[in-house]
């Protein structure tokens, strides 16, 4: 019996570890040899996907979503730091940080431009507001080339 029970775990064993062991990357289905412009068309799909992605995270949520609290704290980065924009501009490094891991290039560079002044701040040295602004305005077009509807 004991042994129907080790032969029973070795072939669940076995089976487990072989199914783990795929592939990590899953090749593309090979197509014609003439049909070149379809991965073109498909990165091009996958880069405003992840372009999009990262507008909607920026500008998704309301009076929680990074632009309104970007908005709302922009002013106050050439004032003294007070325990309430310390804990703001904290989150408003961290929300950007989180979207800026993610996104391609493009977007980083502008989502790195409108977090630096934030981070400033919070090391003690003023910053420009209209560094910010300029930051977001860049953003902005970006996201509406691209074809994301920004909240009003």
């Amino acid at each position: 019996m004991r042994t129907l029970h080790a032969e029973t775990a070795v072939v669940s064993v076995a089976l487990l570890l072989t199914a783990c062991a795929g592939p990590d990357t899953v090749s593309p289905a090979s197509g014609p040899s003439g049909s070149s412009s379809a991965p073109e068309a498909s990165s091009e799909t996958e880069a405003l996907t992840r372009v999009q992605t990262t507008c909607s995270g920026y500008y998704g949520g309301d009076d929680l979503s990074i632009d309104h609290r970007v908005d709302s704290w922009a002013a106050e980065l050439d004032q003294p730091l007070t325990e309430e924009s310390r804990e703001a501009f904290s989150i408003i490094s961290y929300r950007l940080d989180s979207r800026i891991r993610y996104a391609d290039n493009g977007p980083v560079a502008m989502l790195k431009a409108i977090k630096t002044p934030f981070d400033e701040a919070l090391a003690g040295t003023p910053a420009d507001p209209d560094d910010v602004a300029e930051a977001v305005a860049s953003l902005e077009a970006m996201c509406q080339d691209d074809g994301f509807t920004i909240p009003e």
